[in-house]
């Protein structure tokens, strides 16, 4: 029986499992020989595995997975991870001592200013106070300060960046399921080579504890009305083996769910009829083997037809930034360029899909009643042959981090709007101007009562943008209230001017650098005199 030295080579991860396809080689000779591909992990899924291969004249006769128990650590990968740990506490202690060093330099410097004031204050007589000398001291102090305070905060930075390092090994560490009885796979291939020859055996299997998520960072750049959206995949697993320089890529299949369509059963109804009790039944045992044999020489690749030539000749590396993208009947493939590698950490690993420069439609959007506050909203197009599925975004507004988002599913082609955030360049003043009583006659049973509002927007940009304005009116509950819109005058909708089922208006508009534009909005409210109204 021979131990094959492999190596993952691809990897293709779903939103709940992964697809692992590991590559070796040896020189087997003529006759019946046994190869092992030992240590593989325990979440592997049993009917998934695939075994190919190719380079000489063999037969491949039979296809084994077993369990093996380890009653023994497997004290290797530790003791590697271990090793880690005291070189990273080595410098996390000499850290310490250097914090501590310029901790006492700085309580020192700290005394002498105390003592040296005192000293002065109590002892100097008027004459003896000389001006420049307190400055020299004051700056002398002032400058020792801020060397020493800034040392320091970068030793405490450096001492941060160590104990998230130290987390990460400690994590790695704990993901190895350290225990005596650990539990590991390994595939036994029997195969009977007609000559002395060197062969090449691919094994595919699907694993349980890897998945990925979308994320994106939305990058706003106002000057040109521009987006560059970065699309990423956050993949985490923790499968039981690291995923070491491999090739990966990434698919929106739902291999969890049935591609076949259910079918209706017939759906009858009768009486109820008690079942009798189940009687006991024989057991029987029944064993399979299982026996297949292929012609190593006439298979193909575990995920394309490239595969043999990609794991054993290496390839030109993509110029492109971004994944190619292989659109399915039913899911996307993103092939990431450059070969990755995901730790098994349980951690998220980010690689990039696609970095891409997209048009926008800048749009300023305010609710005087409720905010003082403009918020800048973006029309974007989808230009791109990628599909954007959910996930979280991080949005930047001319290089500065504004607001964590969501996105929806965005097909190629399709639009999104995206929120950027509040723009102080933008000032919105909202004011209610008066209310007051409406005089409608001397003998009257009602009550008419005028809101008068005012808003102003003033664009303190540097270019013309378009602006949205929101305001209301009540709804009346009962047909004895009244609510009748004054300003603006409104018979229909306009491109300018829009009113909602809910009353709410809506004022387009355009606004050049450094003007204003004033809304005037007034409504009055009728009711029977002496009625309280609620909501006003």
């Amino acid at each position: 029986m021979e131990k094959l030295n492999s190596v993952i080579s691809n990897v293709t991860v779903y939103s709940d499992r992964a697809q692992i396809s590991r590559i070796a080689k040896i020189t087997l000779p003529k006759g019946e020989n046994t190869v092992v591909f030992s240590d593989l992990p325990s979440k592997i899924e049993q009917k998934s595995i695939q075994v190919k291969g190719g380079g000489g004249d063999a037969v491949l006769n039979d296809i084994k997975l077993k369990q093996v128990f380890h009653n023994e650590i497997q004290n290797e990968a530790v003791a590697e991870l271990m090793k880690k740990i005291e070189a990273i506490q080595k410098e996390i202690d000499i850290l310490n001592e250097n914090i501590s060093i310029e901790q006492k330099e700085l309580d020192f410097i700290e005394k002498i200013i105390t003592k040296s004031t005192y000293v002065a204050e109590k002892e100097a007589t008027n004459e003896e106070l000389n001006p420049e000398s307190w400055i020299k001291m004051v700056d002398f102090y002032r400058l020792k300060n801020e060397t020493i305070t800034k040392k320091l905060r970068e030793l405490k930075y450096q001492k941060e960046e160590l104990s998230q390092k130290m987390k990460l090994v400690h994590n790695e560490i704990a993901s190895l399921g350290n225990d005596r009885n650990k539990t590991t796979n390994q595939v036994e291939i029997v195969v009977t080579n007609n000559s002395e020859s060197e062969l090449v055996f691919m094994l595919s299997y699907i694993v349980y504890g890897a998945y990925w998520t979308p994320l994106y960072d939305i990058r706003v750049i106002s000057e040109t009305k521009s987006v560059i959206i970065e699309y990423k995949a956050q993949v985490t697993q923790n499968t039981g083996e690291a995923w070491d320089n491999v090739k990966l890529a990434i698919s929106t299949a739902h291999v969890n769910v049935s591609g076949t369509l259910p079918e209706l059963s017939p759906w009858r109804i009768g009486f109820y009829v008690p079942l009798p009790p189940p009687s006991a039944e024989p057991k029987y045992e029944i064993k399979k083997k299982s026996s297949r044999k292929m012609n190593l020489e006439s298979t193909g690749s575990v995920s394309d037809d490239e595969f043999m030539v990609n794991a054993m000749v290496e390839e030109k590396p993509i110029q492109k930034p971004q994944a190619e993208v292989k659109t399915g009947a039913t899911s996307v493939l993103f092939e990431i360029p450059n070969k990755t590698t995901v730790l098994n950490d349980n951690q998220p690993h980010k690689v990039n899909i696609l970095i891409q420069e997209l048009s926008a439609e800048f749009t300023y959007a305010v609710v005087p009643k409720l905010s003082q506050y403009a918020y800048l909203k973006a029309k974007i197009k989808n230009t791109t042959e990628y599909p954007f599925l959910p996930g979280e975004t991080n949005i930047f507004l001319d290089g500065s981090f504004v607001a964590n988002s969501t996105l929806k599913l965005i097909a190629p082609t399709e639009e999104f709007e995206t929120s950027l955030g509040i723009d102080e360049g933008v000032k919105v003043e909202h004011k209610l101007i008066k209310k007051y009583e409406k005089n409608t006659g001397l003998i009257t049973k009602k009550n008419n009562t005028v809101f008068e509002y005012q808003t102003i927007i003033t664009n303190n940009k540097k270019h013309k943008h378009k602006f949205v304005s929101y305001d209301q009116i009540p709804i009346s509950q009962h047909s004895d209230i009244k609510v009748e819109l004054i300003k603006p005058e409104y018979k229909e909708d306009t491109d300018s001017l829009k009113m909602d089922k809910e009353n709410k208006i809506i004022w387009n508009f355009e606004l050049e650098p450094a003007t204003k534009k004033t809304i005037d909005f007034v409504f009055s409210v009728e009711s029977p005199r002496d009625s309280n109204l609620d909501g006003i």
